[in-house]
């Protein structure tokens, strides 16, 4: 019997060494005889996906979703849909057919609001539990409701599911509500549904080999059937200031016949057991991290994706994550590949690159993902030139890089002819989609933002987001290391001229950016306005990349990362590193949701870019560090980065920088490539790393053929 799961608040408790932790058997097919490396990674229940089998990497495919140890049922939950848990499946022989298209969800509404509302959920895989916290938030920065939800769902014995949901008003002010409960049981062959005021008995037909039927039972709603889906009625409260209203319920399920173990996943942890043993040694100082290297390995490995390029050919690929991102992106690809290239995986990263070299426009136009069998318009930050050197520095493969090469000079060269301002540096591609950082605040219309004394907060117009209006440190930083890469390809493919133009591209820009956008009066590199020359004003994490990138002359990179980066009313947060200065009263730290002064019993949300801190931003900024010659003060952030990261059973999107609490998606790839990519040291050998040999990673090979297969299935 399982008990039901405690929810810590607070991650900065200590946590045990849990290497020498006893192997619980909270969840599916966690054995005694795990491999020393699989039971320290607890990466095991983390192969669940919400997507088809028949597109998983084959290590993946025999455990997909949540499930109790010995249970004939099993559980998804995807972000884009109603709070509570999705698809439930039943299994039998190696297969799993769907009983339930939304098991039960909740659905809200606050009476007497007229703001347009936008659900917000966020995700933790446990090994014993799956916990969903959601709240609603405006489109735009507008009070909304103070009430957050949360929702657990664990098996209480083998076959019963308990799902727990609770509403907490966090204000002091009284907020009404309207709540009901959704299910949308699947028909399947055949299926018998009873309804009525105690619950619903839902039994569903289905064939693998021969007929079976599965069967759920819940009670405690009185609910209908309507249109194909089980509802109840709307329920009208109050949450008082404070209050937290709770329900629980279990579902049973039984009937079906006992699916035989797939002994496909013995296979699975010996493949996975392969990926441990080609990372380097951990540092000794870090022992106390392996834990979380395996982790963090194991979840680079559950992103990869079995793709479909337009032609028909089936490649391993790397995805941005599983749920809402399960996509191939620019820039989540080129910082995951640092962790793939420790393992030496070099077939998923080099399908990576070369399938988003190939999705590059004859006129160098680029996209900002492939989804769905589509390239899709748009623009990240240029650095796939980085990555993919950086990669290659990893595991080598000239054959690719030769047929990379050609691509990425159309790339940077579409930046620079197309987007380059009067000054010579580029301001964002103009109606391409391209979000710099999604909602940062350095590109605001009408920056700065900052309150003058006597202003209201409430009457301050910020103006629109206009990226396209300003030179930004991050943008052009990132431009010269791609003309710096380009200049190392070049020269490794026998290239020389076009090395040297690279070369001279590069230090000319290099001069223009520190010419441009480093503003003495604030001592650091900020956005300016392409109009009138202004800066904004506004100090983030973008405006450390000229340091990153080798940029800032060292006496001022130096002074920079004093004066910020590493001062703790700024930048150097218990969670190292905020990505917006944390004294200005626009900073947002994650989470859920933030009362504005004034507003007593109102909401807005926290963004991403006005605060989180992001693994792969705090790769750069321990890089900055290093660069500006701070070695031992860059070691020291990577100790007290790790040491947070490694308390959750995950590794997060994003974290709150004043907690530490893990906040966006969970199981998130181009986190768990940078957290590798720290705990092994990369930040030492600057932003371009120089000799593709110089790494332990390349002695220690899987017996990968270093040549790119053209069909990897």
């Amino acid at each position: 019997m399982m008990r039901s799961p405690t929810i810590q608040d607070d991650v900065f408790e200590s946590s045990p060494d849990r290497s020498s932790l006893p192997l619980e058997k909270d969840c599916a097919w966690m054995y005694d005889d795990l491999p020393a490396m699989t039971r320290q990674s607890w990466n095991l229940v983390r192969f669940c996906r919400h997507l088809p089998q028949d597109q998983l990497a084959d290590e993946f495919r025999s455990d997909f979703a949540f499930r109790a140890e010995g249970s004939r049922f099993s559980i998804l939950k995807d972000f884009a849909t109603l709070p509570g848990p999705d698809a439930c499946f039943s299994h039998i022989q190696l297969d799993a057919r769907l009983l339930f298209r939304k098991l039960l969800g909740i659905e809200w509404e606050f009476p007497g609001s007229s703001v347009h509302l936008r659900p917000y959920a966020s995700i933790n895989y446990f090994r014993s539990h799956v916990e969903e916290l959601f709240h609603v938030t405006a489109p735009t920065c507008r009070p909304a409701p103070p009430v957050r939800g949360r929702c657990v769902i664990y098996y209480s014995s083998t076959d019963v599911l308990a799902i727990e949901y609770e509403l907490h008003n966090v204000s002091c002010a009284a907020v009404d509500v309207r709540t009901r409960w959704i299910s949308i049981p699947e028909p399947g062959l055949a299926h018998h549904l009873t309804v009525g005021r105690s619950g619903f008995r839902h039994s569903c037909r289905q064939k693998v080999l021969s007929e079976y039927e599965a069967v759920a039972e819940m009670s405690g709603l009185p609910f209908r059937e309507a249109e194909g889906q089980l509802e109840t009625d709307w329920q009208d409260f109050v949450l008082a200031g404070g209050e937290r209203k709770r329900w629980n319920f279990e579902v049973r399920f039984n009937d079906a016949p006992k699916p035989e173990i797939p002994f496909t996943l013995g296979d699975a942890i010996g493949r996975m057991e392969d990926y441990y043993l080609a990372l380097p040694d951990v540092p000794a100082h870090l022992a106390r991290f392996k834990p979380l290297a395996l982790r963090a390995a194991g979840i680079v490995q559950s992103c990869r994706y079995l793709e479909t390029t337009p032609d028909g050919e089936r490649l391993m690929v790397i995805h941005g994550g599983k749920a809402g991102v399960e996509a191939m992106w620019f820039w989540d690809t080129c910082i995951t590949a640092l962790g793939s290239g420790l393992m030496n995986d070099s077939v998923t990263g080099w399908n990576s690159f070369l399938h988003l070299c190939k999705g590059i426009q004859p006129d160098g136009r680029p996209f900002y993902r492939y989804h769905d069998g589509q390239y899709e318009a748009g623009a990240q930050n240029p650095i796939l030139a980085w990555g993919i050197w950086n990669f290659h520095t990893l595991s080598p493969n000239l054959d690719a890089l030769e047929e990379a090469y050609p691509a990425l000079c159309r790339y940077v060269n579409w930046w620079l002819d197309n987007w380059s301002e009067p000054s010579g540096l580029c301001s964002f591609a103009r109606g391409e989609g391209c979000l710099g950082l999604d909602d940062a605040l350095s590109t605001m219309e009408d920056c700065p933002i900052a309150l003058k004394p006597g202003e209201k907060w409430f009457e301050k117009d910020w103006g629109a987001k206009t990226e396209f209006l300003f030179e930004a440190p991050d943008l052009n930083a990132h431009l010269y290391l791609e003309m710096q890469a380009l200049a190392l390809m070049a020269a490794t493919l026998g290239r020389d001229l076009e090395a040297s133009s690279w070369r001279s591209r590069a230090g000319d820009f290099r001069s223009l950016i520190h010419e441009r956008l480093f503003n003495p009066e604030a001592g650091i590199y900020q956005t300016r306005r392409t109009t009138d020359g202004r800066f904004s004003g506004m100090v983030g994490a973008d405006s450390f990349l000229p340091v990153f990138a080798g940029i800032a002359p060292e006496p001022i990179a130096r002074q920079i990362c004093r004066k910020y980066l590493l001062n703790p009313e700024k930048f150097y947060t218990p969670m190292p590193f905020a990505t917006m200065d944390r004294s200005h009263e626009a900073f947002r730290s994650g989470g859920s949701l933030y009362e504005p002064p004034g507003w007593p019993g109102a909401l807005v949300q926290q963004s991403y870019w006005q605060g989180r801190s992001w693994m792969n931003y705090n790769y750069f900024l321990v890089g900055a560090l290093n660069q500006a010659g701070l070695h031992a003060e860059a070691d020291a952030a990577v100790l007290k980065i790790l040491d947070v990261v490694s308390r959750h059973e995950t590794i997060y999107e994003c974290y709150d920088p004043l907690t530490g609490s893990g906040t966006g998606h969970a199981e998130f790839p181009w986190a768990a490539g940078a957290t590798l990519a720290m705990l092994f040291g990369l930040y030492r050998e600057g932003a371009l790393r120089r000799d593709p040999l110089a790494t332990q990673a390349s002695t220690k090979r899987r017996g990968d053929s270093p040549i790119l297969p053209a069909l990897v299935s």
